[in-house]
């Protein structure tokens, strides 16, 4: 029997779901198999049953699209949407309450049961299909793949925030391995009102250090304000950058508009593209003006001395950005063709000049010694990070591939049949500078230290982002008045899905469940580490206590009367070890010689080697042998708190036979 355009969307929709409810009850099985969890878990085995008789309805139905009950399933869904239509806009209050529960299920108490992989996918489809049904009942008039598409996003944008809740605790230590030091690095912009002393600002990352530091503007602000604050940073800036260019892209329809911008939080949290980064792309997107050269020039100016305070791969960026949008917004025809491309180039040039300039001005008043500004160019690169391993599963480069496809597709799909519309210098222009970026991004992720996700791309995917959207949106102007009927043709639905999908699904696919911290065993080791530091100190009051580590804990006085040795700190010690820096290991290691501190705050210190089968093998292997063997050779551990990552190392009364250091 033929198949009519009513049956074919439910076929689809029954057929996927009968996909996706298979691998849970499989899974489900094949646990209580393995657990024999069947005899205690009576949760478990209802969990199973429901998913199993869900699925044998589902089959049910999709049988009967092919008999003459066809239109059954199709009638009462329109049936149960006429119904909750008399709740009107009631609806998207149980949507909002469907996306809590979603986040709940998932991330909360009862994350064991639901929290993985397939169940998240069977219940975000769940999802999908009744937040549709209900944005219809509220009598949002839309076809069903955009309607599909606001749950998709939304759902994905709200989980993405409950990501973000664990981190907003009061809890001391830090959350991962540098979460906290980034307080620390934060707080030496006010070093003299918090530590009594005068500490040179950080060498890594000083624009993001920056704008952390601005919560300590308040006294004795707590640790949970600036957790709040770097959320904040994150979604702010990244909500302000979809903002910018939404309005560039002068998107007119309300709901399309709010959806990108939604799905530009997610595709920059993706990477992530850091914030410090998007604050250059910032300045650009709102100073441009392809016929203000010298406004779009003072941006280029302002951006470029920001990128010099933050990394060296992002040196070019504010001058391509603005260049790209030149070539995208301005035709080539009319103009003479070296007059056209003497602005791009200039804004390349001098922009990079630029962010040059500042981070030499930066290092010279910081007070840090110039030469450890360029030990990124002496770390290993390990390019075998390119490709599957322990360290990233996926591999940088099928990762890159994956996420840049669907905009690939997008861009080749508004040009086919009309790509001879534009002029090759624009066409390879924009090319040139994303393959730049792209194998500047991709030499840097293969830098020891990098290569666990995307992050070293960001530059690439910021400038992807905004020359796909351009083309996507019909927004790249033209050399020819003939291409604007070829230019307006939709790109295929299929890519459509495929934009949309990928950062949704890489979102809602990422992340752990909530665990709550120990709160006794916090306190317990936070008056081990107050106890042993205020011993130390009377004992020696010549020593120091070195927090090589929780440096926080300084920062918020949950540890007092200890004061701060702003040499040694974990984070930029690593940087130090896996950059073989001689000058400033061959410092520490001559203070561990001399036993300079009376006591030191470390993570639990090990001399196991790993090497490369092992996730971050290489790094292991650089701190065993520049700071955990010297370390070890010095110092003994007497209180360790492995589950906090915390350990208590004292002067060993006799140091064996030490490593050559």
């Amino acid at each position: 029997m033929p198949s009519s355009k009513r049956t074919m969307l439910p076929r689809g929709i029954l057929t996927v779901t009968a996909l996706l409810c298979l691998p849970v009850i499989i899974q489900g099985v094949l646990r209580l198999y393995r657990t024999n969890e069947i005899l205690i878990s009576q949760r478990w085995v209802a969990l199973i049953i429901i998913v199993t008789l869900f699925l044998i309805a589902d089959l049910a139905l999709l049988a009967s699209s092919w008999t003459k009950y066809r239109d059954v399933g199709p009638r009462a869904a329109d049936t149960i949407i006429n119904w909750l239509g008399r709740l009107g806009k009631g609806n998207i209050v149980i949507l909002g309450v469907l996306l809590v529960l979603y986040c709940f299920l998932t991330l909360g108490p009862l994350s064991r049961y639901f929290g993985s992989l397939y169940m998240r996918l069977l219940l975000y489809w769940l999802l999908i299909l009744a937040g549709s049904a209900l944005l219809a009942a509220s009598g949002l008039n839309r076809s069903w793949l955009e309607l599909g598409s606001v749950v998709l996003i939304s759902t994905a944008l709200v989980f993405r925030i409950a990501l973000y809740l664990p981190e907003l605790g009061t809890y001391p230590f830090s959350l991962g391995w540098s979460e906290a030091s980034r307080y620390y690095y934060a707080s030496l912009y006010f070093s003299r009102q918090i530590y009594d002393i005068q500490v040179s600002p950080t060498v890594l990352h000083p624009s993001r250090y920056l704008m952390q530091s601005i919560p300590f503007l308040i006294p004795d602000s707590p640790i949970w304000l600036h957790r709040l604050w770097q959320v904040l940073l994150w979604l702010g800036v990244t909500t302000l950058s979809g903002w910018l260019l939404a309005r560039k892209l002068a998107i007119g329809d309300w709901l399309r508009r709010w959806v990108f911008i939604a799905w530009v939080i997610l595709f920059l949290l993706l990477g992530p593209v850091y914030y410090h980064l998007q604050v250059a792309a910032i300045i650009i997107l709102a100073t441009f003006n392809r016929q203000r050269f010298w406004i779009s020039t003072i941006g280029v100016l302002l951006a470029s001395a920001w990128a010099g305070i933050s990394r060296v791969n992002w040196f070019p960026v504010p001058g391509m950005l603005a260049a790209s949008l030149f070539l995208l917004e301005e035709s080539l025809a009319g103009n003479r063709f070296w007059r056209y491309i003497l602005k791009p180039a200039v804004w390349i040039v001098i922009g990079t000049a630029v962010a040059f300039a500042s981070q030499w001005l930066y290092a010279v008043l910081s007070g840090n010694p110039v030469e450890q500004f360029t030990t990124s160019f002496t770390s290993d690169l390990l390019w075998y990070r390119l490709l599957p391993n322990p360290t990233y599963p996926m591999g940088v480069l099928p990762a890159t591939l994956l996420v840049s496809a669907p905009f690939a597709l997008a861009i080749i799909n508004r040009l086919h049949g009309g790509w001879r519309d534009y002029h090759p210098i624009r066409l390879f222009g924009l090319a040139a500078m994303l393959t730049v970026l792209l194998l500047g991004g991709l030499i840097v992720s293969t830098k020891i230290g990098g290569g666990s996700n995307l992050h070293n791309i960001d530059a690439y995917l910021t400038l992807l982002l905004v020359i796909s959207a351009y083309f996507f949106f019909n927004r790249a102007m033209p050399d020819q008045e003939r291409a604007a009927e070829r230019s307006s043709r939709p790109i295929h639905w299929v890519v459509v899905l495929y934009l949309l999908a990928m950062p949704a699904l890489l979102t809602v696919t990422a992340g752990a469940p909530y665990n709550q911290p120990d709160w006794e065993r916090v306190d317990r080791a936070l008056v081990a580490i107050q106890s042993a530091s205020r011993n130390a100190i009377q004992e020696d009051e010549k020593k120091d206590v070195l927090f090589m580590s929780e440096r926080q804990l300084l920062t918020f006085n949950n540890i007092y009367d200890v004061a701060l040795v702003d040499d040694y700190e974990k984070v930029f010690l690593m940087e130090m070890a896996m950059a073989g820096n001689p000058e400033y290991l061959g410092k520490f290691h001559d203070d561990l010689k001399n036993q300079r501190f009376s006591l030191i705050i470390s993570e639990p210190l090990n001399t196991r080697l790993k090497g490369r089968a092992k996730s971050f093998g290489e790094e292991n292997d650089a701190w065993v042998k520049n700071v955990s063997e010297p370390v070890l050779c010095y110092y003994e551990p007497f209180r360790t708190f492995r589950e906090l990552r915390v350990q208590l190392l004292k002067p060993r009364s006799n140091p064996g036979a030490c490593p050559d250091l």
